[in-house]
């Protein structure tokens, strides 16, 4: 049975993924919702957050997509 390795990309795509993710879960970010008027280009500080981290990941995965993330290649 042979053991298949992680390549690079794949190690660092899962990094910027839970990066992401921890990112949109934190819970600190909660600190400053209850400030007067926390607004971003218009629209409410948490909203904005949120949204920037979502945009991120949408980055992300399309990076990976672009750069066939998961699958692994024999060399048999």
């Amino acid at each position: 049975m042979s053991k298949r390795k992680m390549s690079r990309k794949s190690k660092l795509i899962w990094i910027l993924i839970v990066i992401g993710f921890a990112a949109m879960e934190f819970p600190g970010i909660l600190f400053v919702g209850d400030k007067a008027y926390p607004f971003l280009f218009g629209i409410p500080f948490l909203y904005a957050y949120i949204l920037f981290w979502w945009l991120y990941l949408c980055v992300v995965i399309f990076y990976a997509y672009k750069n066939n993330w998961g699958r692994f290649h024999n060399k048999s």
